[in-house]
């Protein structure tokens, strides 16, 4: 087995790990010296993941704008609909 010099791992059990992790269509994990290292994912669960990371970080930028002194007054909605024509 060919060590990758410095990075501590075994480059064909990482291989190896990768193509069992692509062909089960769930999360695998690489192990380095017995811990976990890496994680692999098929693209559809990290799609998702992708996708509430996002939200997550959408809903605390909203809720650090609503905290802004700045922003205290507020447009009602049926006024917003009426300057963008929306009715």
């Amino acid at each position: 087995m060919r060590a990758c010099p410095g990075a501590g791992y075994n480059i064909p059990m990482t291989t190896q790990t990768l193509v069992k992790a692509l062909k089960a269509k769930k999360p695998a994990v690489i192990r380095e010296r017995g811990a976990p290292r890496f994680v692999v994912l098929d693209w559809d669960t990290y799609r998702a993941w992708e996708e509430v990371r996002e939200d997550m970080e959408d809903s605390r930028r909203l809720l650090e704008a609503l905290a802004d002194p700045k922003n205290q007054r507020r447009t009602p909605y049926a006024r917003v609909k009426k300057l963008l024509n929306l009715t």
